[in-house]
């Protein structure tokens, strides 16, 4: 686990999107030295194929064991909800406070 927290770190300034995949989710030593992953979706998959040699040289040089594979899964049951377009934003602003929707109407704004 200190090796993995490790090479994520080292590469936090030039790829934050890999570092925040690779921290997202503790991985689990497997039978057969099969290191595994949850991940969210097939782009952090890529993210982390793009990587995937280099981590793992890394990591087989670190723990001094050649035979240690990698294995994703994809839980998309894991994924956080997050908001992402206006609307979203919008429409999980007034399930918090419906009176912002009152006020939208009331000076004829639009959405």
């Amino acid at each position: 686990m200190d090796k993995w927290r490790k090479f994520a770190y080292s590469i936090k300034l030039k790829d934050l999107d890999l570092y925040s995949t690779l921290s997202a989710n503790d991985p689990i030593l497997r039978d057969n030295f099969r290191i595994e992953l949850d991940i969210y979706n097939t782009t952090q998959e890529s993210d982390i194929n793009s990587k995937r040699k280099d981590l793992l040289r890394y990591l087989r040089k670190q723990l001094n064991n050649t035979i240690l594979d990698l294995h994703l899964v994809i839980d998309k049951s894991k994924e956080p909800k997050g908001v992402f377009t206006e609307k979203d934003k919008y429409k999980k602003l007034v399930e918090k406070n419906p009176k912002v929707d009152e006020l939208r109407k009331k000076f004829g704004l639009s959405f």
